[in-house]
C-alpha cells in the first residue's frame, strides 16, 4: 500500500468515527419526550425547517450551479448537491449557545433535520445529480446505506442507552464528544496534507467564489423561514437560522468516503463549501452574540402554550 493510500484510509477511517461518535453522542444527550414536546410546540417552525432545507436550498443550489456557477468542474458541482441536501449541522447548539439563541430549539431542529436527510439525500441528490448534468452517478441504495448503518443507527442505540443507562449517560456523552471532535479534527488535516495539490488547482476554477453562495442561500433561507411564521423571540429566530444556514458535516463526509470514494475533488469541494460556511455563520453568530448580550441562551417559556404565544404572532 502506498503512502497516499495508507493516508486515505486513515482520512476515511477518522471519518467515519466522526459520524459514528457524534450520532451516538447526540443519542446520549436528547431526552425524547422533551424534544417531542419542543417539535409539537414549534410545529409551524419544523415543518418550515424541512421545507427550507429539503425544497427550497437544493432547488436554489441547482439552480445556482446550472446558471451563475455553469463552469466550475463536475465533481465539485456534485459536492455542492451533497451538502445542499445535507441538513442539521452537527454544532448548530454550540453556535447557538455561543450567539445567545435558543439552544433548545437548535437541538430538536438539528436532530429532525439529521433523521430527514437520511431520507431526503438519497430520493433527491440522483435527482440533483441530473438536473446539474454531470456525468457521475450513483444508485439511491449506495446513498442510503451509509447513511442508515453509520449516522441513523448509531443515534437510535445513543437513544436507547439514554433510556436504560442514564446515569451513565452523561459521562460517556462527554468522552465521545471529545473523541468525535479529535476524530473531525484529524479528518481534517489529513485531508488538507492529501489533497492540497487538489486545493491550490481547485483555485483557479472559481469554486471558492462559488462556495461563498452556499452560507448565504442557507442564512437567507433561515431569514425568510422565521419572517413567514412570524417569529418575535429572537433568540429562537437565530436558532432556526443557524440550523437551516450551515450544512451537516456527517452525511457530507459518508459520501465523499463511500459512493464518491473514487472522487477526491467532491472531497475538496464539501471541505471547501462546509469550511466557508462555518466561518461566515460564526461570523454572524458573534455579531448576535453582542447585539443578544442582555439575553440568557435560552429562553423557553414555561409551557407548550406559552411557547407558541411567545414565538409566534
Amino acid at each position: 500500500m502506498t503512502t497516499q493510500a495508507s493516508q486515505v484510509v486513515l482520512i476515511n477511517g477518522f471519518g467515519v468515527l466522526f459520524v459514528v461518535l457524534n450520532a451516538f453522542g447526540l443519542g446520549l444527550r436528547l431526552p425524547v419526550g422533551k424534544l417531542l414536546a419542543q417539535a409539537v410546540a414549534h410545529w409551524k417552525i419544523a415543518v418550515l425547517t424541512l421545507v427550507a432545507n429539503f425544497v427550497v436550498i437544493p432547488t436554489l443550489f441547482v439552480g445556482y450551479l446550472v446558471t451563475i456557477a455553469s463552469s466550475i468542474p463536475d465533481e465539485i458541482k456534485v459536492g455542492f448537491c451533497i451538502a445542499a441536501l445535507s441538513a442539521g449541522m452537527p454544532f448548530a447548539p454550540v453556535l447557538a449557545k455561543l450567539g445567545r439563541a435558543n439552544i433548545n430549539i437548535a437541538t430538536m431542529l438539528l436532530v429532525l433535520l439529521t433523521v430527514a436527510t437520511t431520507i431526503a439525500l438519497p430520493l433527491g441528490l440522483p435527482l440533483a445529480i441530473d438536473a446539474v448534468d454531470v456525468q457521475l452517478k450513483t444508485s439511491s441504495w449506495d446513498i442510503a446505506w451509509p447513511l442508515l448503518l453509520f449516522l441513523l443507527l448509531p443515534l437510535a442505540l445513543g437513544c436507547v442507552f439514554r433510556l436504560l443507562w442514564s446515569d451513565l449517560a452523561k459521562p460517556l456523552q462527554r468522552w465521545t464528544v471529545r473523541v468525535a471532535i479529535l476524530s473531525l479534527l484529524l479528518n481534517l488535516n489529513f485531508t488538507l496534507l492529501v489533497y492540497w495539490g487538489l486545493f491550490v488547482q481547485t483555485w483557479g476554477t472559481g469554486s471558492y467564489l462559488a462556495a461563498l453562495a452556499g452560507p448565504f442561500i442557507g442564512l437567507g433561507c433561515g431569514y425568510l423561514l422565521v419572517t413567514a411564521v412570524r417569529v418575535k423571540n429572537v433568540p429562537i429566530r437565530h436558532a432556526a437560522e443557524i440550523t437551516t444556514a450551515v450544512r451537516n458535516i456527517a452525511p457530507m463526509l459518508l459520501m465523499m468516503i463511500f459512493p464518491f470514494a473514487a472522487d477526491p475533488l467532491i472531497t475538496v469541494s464539501i471541505t471547501i463549501l462546509n469550511t466557508i460556511g462555518i466561518v461566515t455563520v460564526l461570523l454572524f453568530v458573534l455579531v448576535w452574540r453582542r447585539t443578544n448580550s442582555g439575553a440568557p441562551p435560552t429562553d423557553e417559556p414555561k409551557t407548550a402554550q406559552a411557547a407558541q404565544g411567545a414565538a409566534i404572532e
